[in-house]
Parts: structure tokens; sequence; C-alpha cells
């Protein structure tokens, strides 16, 4: 495989971070107003925050990735636009530092110069946009990317069948098109790949998991087909109650991944590539869809147990829910289920947070919104464009962060 890792060299002060955060606040046009009670409304360029209610709500920042401007945002819980940075991402996840890890093509910049050009680029910006690491691979990079705990970088990747494996799918219409599946890449800072796992290695080619493959029809295959799983998570397990008790499927470092296609979560255990267990549901009649599989850590309300949200794409159309469940049961443990009130046909995350309330981003809705475990809504925001994957962070995470919204008070 042809790839190329570039690495540049970050040198901003402390003190420039404050500088930044006030700047950041002069652009947003928005100052805070930690007072405001639950139910006003505040806005900015970005979107309005709808609910915030302070008692109940999880204190921390929230990156806010909008799809449809080029911009990873910032926002303090009033709301307001701490940080910017100038970036289309299909994933951003904010780092200790102030930098952001990004995949770049989102629905809308996957057909827009420059981010069209940088699909199989993985790239690090630092807090002013520099960029400061860059990996370039052979085909798309998509969906999910993280930084371990060793410092090396995962990331799931597109890639295309081998012909000689091919030979093991029944239609031979299917033969001669250029499948696609899922492989899972680790690789050192330095650019090197360590551990690789290719989805068309283990599964089998002549199934769509959960839902039945369609038809091809004049030699022709069809668009599913082509894009057969279509992965959206790649997860490592963290230390858990359930290897603790003697269970070694859920080795901390073992590796949860969904292929959206298949409406099947699996886990991997790392040593072998083998599949050691898998999640369809069973709530109003299973997965259809799916996103943003985890497992719970142990320092979070809930430890041990499975969130993820099932999109509803085929199954309930125009719903959606976020399921946590006890992953060796299998059975719910909580659901979060308002009807067409929540729905996000594709895409979409969930989060637990540190209070015991989960953040929701309904990305095609552009809305992120706060849970407590009774299901009231404690904190909204709803942006002006879609939204992808937002996630919340503590003040402690990153310390650049605090010092914007302290520079921004």
């Amino acid at each position: 495989m042809k790839r190329r890792s570039r690495l540049y060299i970050e040198g901003i002060g402390l003190l420039l971070c404050a500088v930044l955060g006030i700047i950041a606040m002069t652009e947003s046009g928005v100052m805070p107003d930690p007072t405001m009670p639950a139910g006003r409304h505040q806005s900015s360029q970005a979107g309005t925050l709808t609910v915030y209610d302070a008692e109940k709500a999880s204190p921390g920042l929230t990156l806010f990735p909008v799809t449809g401007t080029a911009e990873v945002l910032l926002l303090s819980m009033q709301g307001q636009v701490l940080h910017r940075w100038n970036v289309d991402a299909e994933r951003a996840r904010l780092l200790p530092d102030g930098s952001l890890l990004v995949i770049h093509g989102s629905d809308w910049g996957k057909d827009r110069k420059p981010w069209s050009e940088l699909r199989q680029t993985l790239r690090r910006y630092a807090w002013d946009g520099s960029v400061v690491w860059e990996y370039e691979s052979d085909d798309v990079i998509h969906h999910d990317a993280r930084i371990l705990p060793s410092g090396n970088i995962l990331f799931l990747q597109r890639a295309l069948v081998p012909a000689e494996k091919k030979e093991k799918i029944f239609d031979t219409a299917l033969r001669g098109t250029e499948m696609r599946a899922d492989s899972i890449i680790e690789i050192t800072p330095e650019g090197t790949p360590v551990w690789q796992w290719h989805a068309y290695d283990h599964l089998d080619l002549n199934s769509c998991g959960r839902r039945e493959c369609r038809d091809t029809k004049e030699g022709r295959a069809s668009h599913k087909s082509k894009d057969w799983t279509h992965g959206n998570t790649a997860a490592l397990l963290p230390p858990n109650k359930w290897y603790e008790a003697g269970d070694e499927r859920f080795a901390p470092g073992n590796i949860l991944f969904f292929p959206r296609n298949w409406w099947t979560a699996f886990l991997l255990d790392r040593r072998t590539g083998d599949i050691v267990w898998q999640y369809g549901g069973d709530y109003r009649g299973g997965l259809s869809g799916g996103h943003e599989i985890s497992m719970i850590p142990d320092d979070l309300p809930g430890a041990g147990n499975m969130l993820m949200i099932d999109n509803g794409t085929s199954t309930h159309k125009g719903e959606s829910f976020v399921l946590e469940f006890n992953p060796v049961s299998k059975e719910l443990v909580w659901v979060y289920d308002a009807g067409k009130a929540f729905h996000t046909r594709t895409r979409g995350s969930v989060q637990r947070l540190p209070n015991g309330n989960t953040l929701i981003s309904e990305d095609e809705r552009g809305r992120v919104f706060e849970v407590t475990p009774d299901k009231n809504i404690v904190w909204e925001f709803q942006g002006t464009e879609e939204v992808s994957r937002a996630r919340r962070y503590p003040l402690s995470y990153c310390p650049r962060c605090a010092a914007a919204l302290q520079a921004a008070h």
C-alpha cells in the first residue's frame, strides 16, 4: 500500500490560547449568559440554544461539526461559539492539546473541493487551524478515526474486495463489479501500519447480515452491493466488569465494529480477528441502520452496558431510538424513543455523560440535545445546518479550550 505521513511542528504558546479565545468570542457575536433559565432561547449565526437547565445539564464544551459550511465549532453550555476551525469534517475528535483529528468528506463536503480531494487523507489541525499531522491512504478514509492510548491511530477505510475473494460469491454478476468493503487499520504516528482487519476475510460475501441483499438486474450490481458493509464505527472496548468476571470476549482492546448495511454490531477479537459477539437487537423489530455503538466506560453511569443509535432507517421510517443494553444478556436497560420527535435517517451519535445524562446528536436535523435518565431534555442546541456527530467534553479535558471559555467571560 502506498501511504505518506507528514509531521509538522506546532509552536503555539499558552498566551496565544487566551488571545484566540477572545477572538473567537468576538467573531461569534454572542456573549455568554450563565444565568439564562431553562427554556430561554439564545441565538448565534450557528444556531439557537433552545433549552438549558443549568442545574440538571452536565457541564462541559460541545464540539459541533457543521455539515454545509466547512466549520467545526466549540460551543459553551450557553450556546456560545468559543472557537471555530474552518474545515469540513465527516468526523472530528477534539484532543487534549486543543487540536482536532479530522476525517474530511461530509455529505456536503464530499462533492466540493478541496474537501473532496482529501477523502483519503486523515489530518490533525492545531488550535489555529494549521495542519500539524497528515496521513494519506490509498483509499477513502471514512466515518471513524481515533487516537489510541498507545498514541497509534485507528480508522475505517474502504477497500476493494480482491478478485480471488469474489470467486466465493454465488451471484456471478457481482464478481465483475468493484465491490467495496470495510477495513480497520491501525498506524503509528509515523504512518506505519501495525494492524489490519478486512471485512471480506471474516464476513460471508454472500450475506448482507440481517438485511437481505438486493437483487442484481441485467448483470449490474445494486448500489448496496457495491457498498457492501458501510461501516461507521470502530471502537476499542475499555476496561469492564464482564472481562474482570471472566468473559474473554470482552477483553479491553477488542474492537466494536458496526457495518450499517448489515444491521448488526460485531465485536472483533483483536488477537485473532475473529468475530466473538454480535448484536442485531429486538426492540421494535431489531436494528435498522444504526450508529455509534460503544461500551460505557467504568467511570460513567451504566458502566459496561452498550449504547447506540438505531436510526430506524427502513423498519420505522421517521423514528429513531437510543438503545442501552446489557451486552451479555442483550436485555435492554434504557431506551430513548420519542416517536417522530426524534429521527435521523442516517448518521448520528450518542454519548453517556458523567451525571448519567445522555447526549444525542440528531445529525440530519442539525439538533444536539441532552436528556436525563427519565428522558427530560435539559440542554438543546438547534443548528442552522446539519451536524456531524457532536460530542461533549469536560472542561478539564482541554486546558486551551477552558482558557477560551475563561477569556470569553
